[in-house]
């Protein structure tokens, strides 16, 4: 059996079976390339032969070279992509991967000398790099590339020998060139540098923390709010760990980085890449000169309030779904009891324990509906006394924006608990950030795109909650805790950018930045995600 895989590089890849195992030939007819490919492996030969822990390398068997062709036989590894893993990784994993790579990196320096290497060296390859981009016609006539240029010219042209460690490094460490199976991580397709530094593995990780380069490259559909989340955490850690620890690198990262992004720039043929390429280095060279954040730069996350008692329950009811055009949302409607639905959904609780309770609303849904009219009404018939109806001029991007602007136009303080308006149960809040969650196995109907789950370790701590996958026994039940408003503010402002939001983005972010919950196993369970849901129960 012989299976042919997409190469770059000018190189073929295949996986062929023999004798029951699977090996993987990469190979290459192209006269440029018959060097670099041979090198290429004998650096991934030796790196093999080092026993790391969590990271591995794919055994190399055979360097086979003659005047036209290199074919190396490679071990093959069952394993998964970087976006695979990060999709579904909790943060025990990441927390893993964060240090198998620091340690990596540690032994790469403590195999490194100490060295000068002269201003030249980075002045010539930027000679060498500016006069290809000249003949990648795409740029003719662009400013901005001409002006990315100029001011790398004034940046290398300034430069000094630098000290740094050289010896060894990878050469190209992105996450492309990863491996993730389980808990061990397998590093492919070492590369030649034309300095050979730790320094430089460091700068290929960021190019895909910090500037997400192989997440540009990868075409399948994934979460890309999850994705950011992921590559920002390992982003700010990577460079807060070296950052503390190693002179050269707070001396050199940015001008090494700026030499690595400019050295894709000669072969860049698509407008995505192109565009990507001239905003990443306008970014990198403001940073340099003074007129930029650092790309690892975040906004503090406030501490909890140890005096803040003030505990605030919030049903956001303000969606504006296209089957809402003409109508009614069925959560205002009324039960067989003439309850409303959205404040059915909040009687399981003990409400005596909030000091304030919302319901967040769209003005058009109450102009049309008097839908605040009627909650207030029904407040007062239950004997809800702390009820207050909360009125949005405009729909929200989503249900993590309805609770972020209902927390600043209240101007909430203290402890939020957020309670899905669609669903039941019966729980008791937890005194620390909490999830409300059920068994799998309980559910009499489980439609598992429409759900988000909670993976719970064995000291009864969640470690990952993801949306429509999978992770563990457990549904979110839609009830989230968070021990202060202004942390959810924090974390909300933090994912903003990065598309549409659900509170299990934001609720991950925080266990990644190892802010522990609870989990609040429900009782009573009953979704009504759908009116034809909650029919059922009735």
């Amino acid at each position: 059996m012989k299976i042919e895989v997409k190469g770059y590089s000018g190189c073929q890849i295949d996986v062929v079976a023999e004798e029951g195992n699977l090996y993987v030939y990469k190979s290459t007819a192209d006269t440029k390339y018959l060097n670099r490919l041979a090198l290429q492996a004998q650096k991934q030969k030796a790196a093999a032969a080092v026993p790391h822990q969590h990271i591995r390398v794919p055994q190399v068997y055979d360097i086979d070279r003659d005047d036209k062709t290199v074919v190396v036989k490679m071990q093959y590894v069952y394993s998964k992509n970087f976006v695979e893993f990060f999709n579904h990784a909790g943060f025990e994993q990441v927390d893993y991967l964060i240090g198998a790579l620091k340690y990596f990196i540690e032994y790469e320096v403590e195999q490194c000398e100490m060295k000068s290497v002269p201003a030249t060296v980075f002045q010539e390859k930027f000679t060498e790099v500016s006069s290809k981009v000249v003949t990648n016609l795409l740029y003719e006539g662009d400013s901005v590339v001409q002006s990315i240029i100029d001011r790398a010219a004034q940046v290398f042209g300034a430069l000094t020998d630098m000290v740094i460690p050289v010896g060894l490094c990878h050469g190209d460490l992105t996450f492309s060139n990863i491996l993730f199976n389980g808990n061990n991580y397998y590093l492919i397709d070492f590369l030649d540098s034309f300095v050979e530094t730790p320094l430089q593995d460091i700068v290929k990780i960021r190019q895909d923390t910090a500037y997400h380069w192989s997440q540009l490259m990868y075409s399948k559909q994934c979460d890309e709010v999850r994705l950011h989340i992921v590559l920002d955490k390992i982003d700010q850690e990577i460079d807060r760990y070296f950052s503390a620890k190693y002179t050269w690198y707070r001396d050199y990262y940015k001008v090494v980085q700026l030499m690595n992004i400019l050295r894709i720039l000669p072969y860049a043929h698509e407008e995505k890449v192109i565009a990507y390429l001239k905003n990443i280095l306008t970014g990198i060279l403001d940073e340099i000169e003074g007129r930029g954040a650092s790309a690892a730069q975040v906004d503090a996350v406030p501490e909890i309030l140890s005096g803040a008692t003030i505990k605030n329950l919030i049903v956001p009811v303000a969606a504006d779904k296209a089957e809402y055009k003409d109508g009614l949302p069925y959560v205002f409607g009324l039960d067989g009891d003439g309850v409303i639905i959205c404040l059915k959904s909040i009687l399981g609780l003990e409400l005596e324990q909030f000091d304030n309770i919302y319901f967040t609303v769209l003005r058009k849904h109450d102009e049309r509906f008097f839908v605040g009219d009627n909650l207030r009404l029904q407040f007062k018939r239950l004997g809800i006394r702390n009820a207050k109806v909360v009125v949005l001029d405009a729909p929200t991007q989503d249900q993590a924006e309805t609770i972020c602007q209902t927390i600043m136009q209240e101007h909430i303080q203290g402890s939020i608990f957020i309670k899905d308006a669609d669903s039941y149960f019966k729980t008791s809040l937890v005194d620390e950030n909490g999830v409300a969650i059920f068994p799998i196995e309980e559910l009499d109907i489980l439609s598992p795109k429409d759900k988000s789950y909670v993976a719970v370790d064995d000291m009864y701590y969640p470690t990952n909650i993801i949306e429509k996958n999978v992770v563990g026994h457990y549904i979110s039940a839609g009830g989230y805790y968070i021990q202060d408003a202004a942390v959810y503010r924090s974390y909300y402002n933090r994912l903003r950018r990065y598309g549409k939001l659900y509170l299990s983005h934001i609720i991950y972010s925080m266990l990644l930045d190892k802010k522990a919950f609870r989990p609040m196993i429900v009782e009573e369970y009953k979704d009504w995600g759908t009116s034809n849901d909650y029919r059922r129960y009735e």
